[in-house]
């Protein structure tokens, strides 16, 4: 696989990795032009895979994430800052 990013988290106090495949973040529109108020305030799409430590893939600790609220917010937050370097 080949990853934009890879860096360390936790999934449910076990230390990981999460592979980052597909970015995209699509700014905010102006409200008269956006067709929902998911293009006025702007979104981000995102593919991710969860590694164990050593950076193979781990499907049985990516079924112990039953909320990836966290996961998406370290992913916007290193992915903004990897933007932010050019």
């Amino acid at each position: 696989m080949s990853f934009l990013t890879v860096f360390d988290s936790r999934v449910a106090g076990i230390p990981c990795q999460v592979g980052v495949l597909n970015y995209q973040r699509h700014a905010p529109m102006d409200v008269r032009q956006a067709h929902s108020d998911l293009e006025a305030y702007g979104y981000t799409e995102t593919d991710y895979v969860i590694l164990d430590r050593r950076g193979r893939p781990a499907p049985w600790l990516q079924k112990k994430l039953s909320n990836d609220h966290d996961i998406l917010s370290q992913i916007n937050e290193v992915m903004e800052a990897e933007l932010c370097e050019y």
